[in-house]
């Protein structure tokens, strides 16, 4: 979802993230790099009292600069993270060389520090703006690196912005220092629209959409023409099928950037949703042009081009995504089989839902392939009916499923059986086997007729 940028230049992280269909998790990591990860949980983490600083409690530093700011237009915060401290020789003095160097810098400029997680410090600049604040963080960076041979990274934020309250300031530093942990020791980062679309991103893979979409929000209100916040938007709106908004959002990062790969290719995604597959071939082979590596786009134009009854084409696009990935989902083996069913592979078919099975055994779409696959070539006829047993019982509302293991139980002459599943396809929608239905109905009748003659 993320563009990290600092400085006008790409972080090497993430460029932009994509609707999935199952071949993915939805929730998976979006960020190449962990700094991120490693920036939040350490500004978050509880530390225990340390003689080096004043205090060593978050809540406590919030409370006490809350005071100290009260009467002020305006004030900075800073919050300063020892570097991989897991990794440094001789950690212990590098934190107390590092807390000596905060105090200093800090007190000489009027403000007050606190250490406020593990080898974290908590700073506040009364009447400092982001350029000042800035200037501060240098210095402390500059001074570690020369006295302490390690380096720092910090995330500022100031007041007044947008309209957070100034008990915000804080929450919005940490949130700019886990957009520093996308640089690498040593990286100061001001509080920007990327990173409200990093902390939205942040509550995205943990399922917290609605609050995705409140720092999504406030991420266009800094900066209105991002094009990966809308392309963010448009995801979340995808993941709750709101499609029409989704479409939207990625309809303005398409404006925005019309060679942004990502919001083409969800585009096309949406389309898919929506069952628009001759739209959604055209956003696919458009994103193509512009980045022809993605797996998942390789793939879904296969998906389309299957819909679209093409499936020879399709088979070749999702060979292509398999050179890019060799262990896909148990989905595109599945598609593979529909591929090869419609080209009359059986053998091939059989092979490919195998494989989906074996990836995923409640596939219910390749067990009652499979079952039709048997049943047709009068293969294995137990595991045929306990394939389309197992498919109806994984997914009792599909109507096609119902309808094919009542043509096995009429195969087998269990016609009671074939007309509870006739009657189930029906309720389901599956209208084709309302004939069926009417015919072993009479079949039975005229049966039972024979039964009274003869035993009359």
């Amino acid at each position: 979802m993320t563009d990290h940028k600092q400085g006008g230049k790409r972080a090497g992280s993430a460029k932009g993230h994509l609707l999935l269909s199952e071949t993915e998790s939805p929730l998976k990591s979006i960020h190449e790099g962990q700094g991120v990860e490693r920036a939040k949980s350490v500004a978050a983490a509880d530390a225990p009292v340390s003689d080096e600083a004043p205090g060593s409690d978050e809540a406590y530093f919030v409370e006490q600069a809350m005071n100290s700011t009260a009467a002020l237009a305006h004030f900075g915060m800073m919050i300063v993270c020892i570097d991989d401290i897991g990794h440094v020789i001789k950690p212990e003095r590098v934190a107390s060389d590092v807390s000596g160097i905060v105090g200093k810098v800090i007190e000489k400029e009027g403000g007050t520090w606190h250490k406020t997680g593990k080898d974290v410090f908590g700073c506040c600049l009364p009447d400092k703006d982001e350029s000042a604040c800035r200037s501060v963080a240098e210095k402390i960076c500059g001074q570690t690196l020369k006295q302490a041979k390690a380096t720092v990274s910090i995330g500022i934020a100031v007041y007044p912005t947008l309209s957070y309250e100034k008990k915000d300031v804080f929450e919005n530093a940490k949130k700019a220092l886990a957009h520093a942990g996308f640089f690498g020791p040593g990286s100061i980062v001001c509080f920007d629209a990327v990173s409200l679309n990093i902390s939205g991103d942040n509550f995205y893979q943990a399922g917290r959409k609605e609050e995705a979409l409140a720092e999504y929000d406030r991420a266009l209100a800094m900066d209105p023409e991002n094009v990966n916040v809308h392309n963010s938007i448009g995801v979340c709106y995808g993941d709750r099928e709101d499609w029409d908004n989704a479409l939207a959002a990625f309809n303005k990062a398409m404006a925005l950037d019309p060679a942004d790969a990502f919001a083409v290719y969800n585009a096309g995604y949406i389309h898919m949703q929506k069952q628009d597959y001759a739209a959604a071939l055209g956003f696919f082979q458009r994103a193509i042009e512009l980045d022809g590596s993605i797996f998942e786009l390789l793939f879904q134009t296969g998906r389309a081009l299957f819909e679209l009854g093409r499936p020879e084409e399709a088979l070749s696009y999702i060979d292509q995504a398999m050179a890019i990935n060799d262990a896909p989902g148990g989905i595109v083996y599945r598609i593979i089989g529909d591929c090869n069913m419609a080209l009359d592979r059986a053998a091939d078919a059989i092979k490919a839902y195998n494989t989906a099975l074996k990836l995923r055994p409640d596939d219910a779409h390749s067990l009652s392939e499979l079952a039709l696959c048997y049943e047709n070539e009068n293969r294995n006829p137990e595991i045929a009916l306990m394939f389309g047993e197992n498919a109806v019982e994984i997914q009792p509302e599909n109507g096609l499923f119902h309808h094919r293991l009542a043509m096995m139980y009429f195969n087998r002459g269990r016609f009671e059986e074939a007309i509870a599943h006739f009657e189930a396809a029906v309720e389901h929608g599956h209208e084709p086997s309302t004939p069926h239905l009417e015919s072993t109905r009479e079949m039975m009748a005229g049966s039972a007729r024979k039964t009274n003659i003869a035993g009359s």
